[in-house]
């Protein structure tokens, strides 16, 4: 049994839009933003316990994050 992205659209820090390819797609195999950028441990931290791993923090909020490296909009 293949996991499937889970259809989180928007970002639990900011509640934007967080572009997750995956999520809108439903299929892991989609190409996304998140994948060449460096989360902080800090700013996953701050990501709601129930949404862990679950809803995708978007590029603003890893941009605004000083922990963090490489994200693009």
């Amino acid at each position: 049994m293949t996991a499937e992205p889970a259809p989180h659209l928007r970002c639990p820090l900011c509640a934007g839009a967080n572009a997750c390819a995956p999520a809108r797609s439903g299929t892991f195999d989609e190409p996304c933003w998140c994948r060449d950028a460096t989360f902080s441990v800090t700013l996953l931290a701050r990501v709601p316990a129930p949404l862990r791993g679950v809803a995708c923090v978007c590029a603003g909020c890893v941009a605004a994050d000083t922990g963090s490296r490489g994200a693009r909009a």
